[in-house]
């Protein structure tokens, strides 16, 4: 049975927290052999400081709108979490699904590619994410006016209160055309949950965060996520597998 749907991001998290502090909830395979574990704890400080960096240096509050516009990456997991710890519109970039709306005002873009942004956003406050794991700061130089994620999301405090909660009604992620509410997002990720404990082998973007990100960790599991699980031989997947302890293995139908 999966366990009760947690009423918002905060419980999401204080129930994993709760459960087994230690336990990986997020691991990550990147290009170069590059592998990062979160535990609950580790993955919940992220979350948590990337949430006081959008309300405390970029004026974020339930109803803003936020574009995510980042590859298959565990800094797209903590950035999504933190983007509803807050309360935020999170719209995700995604070329494979066509034209992002232009309906949209963005108060914020954050992205790994400062110089080519999605268009819609630039006029957007700019946050740029350097992409390696260890990285403290951006390589080179960080764009006029732009906030460098890596530097100032480790000054942040490691607990998150937010001021206000978003309405039901709120809007919670936009892919493409179609747009998910805060009453709807725990409730689609706990039906796309496959079973209790499920640990997911994926290589799944944003664009499909509820089923690949959210599903498994309201389940009590946890994700593995790949950058490209196209580039595994046969043999090298059905050791990934056997090696993280996975479970499944199938995404199933976008929502």
């Amino acid at each position: 049975m999966i366990p009760q749907t947690p009423a918002d991001i905060a419980a999401l998290m204080s129930s994993l927290l709760a459960a087994d502090p230690g336990r990986p909830r997020v691991t990550w395979y990147g290009p170069n052999s590059e592998r990062v574990e979160f535990s609950a704890k580790t993955l919940g400080n992220w979350v948590a400081k990337t949430a006081n960096l959008l309300v405390e240096e970029l004026d974020c509050q339930p109803g803003s709108t936020v574009g995510i516009a980042l590859p298959v990456h565990w800094r797209s997991v903590s950035w999504l979490l933190a983007a509803w710890a807050v309360g935020v519109h999170a719209v995700v970039f995604d070329e494979n699904l066509g034209p992002a709306r232009t309906d949209l005002e963005f108060d914020v873009l954050v992205t790994d590619r400062p110089s080519s942004p999605p268009k819609g956003s630039t006029e957007a406050e700019l946050v740029v994410v350097a992409l390696p794991s260890l990285a403290t700061r951006w390589t080179g130089d960080v764009p006029p006016g732009a906030i460098d994620a890596a530097a100032e999301i480790r000054l942040q405090p490691d607990v998150f209160t937010p001021y206000a909660a978003p309405t039901a009604d709120t809007p919670a992620l936009t892919t493409g055309e179609l747009t998910v509410s805060y009453g709807d997002l725990l409730v689609q990720a706990s039906t796309a949950a496959a079973e209790p404990g499920t640990r997911l082998l994926t290589d799944a973007g944003p664009s499909r965060a509820i089923e690949a990100y959210l599903a498994p960790l309201v389940a009590g599991g946890s994700v593995v996520l790949h950058h490209d699980l196209s580039q595994l031989t046969v043999e090298q997947r059905e050791h990934l597998v056997s090696q993280e302890q996975v479970t499944i293995t199938d995404l199933g139908p976008a929502l």
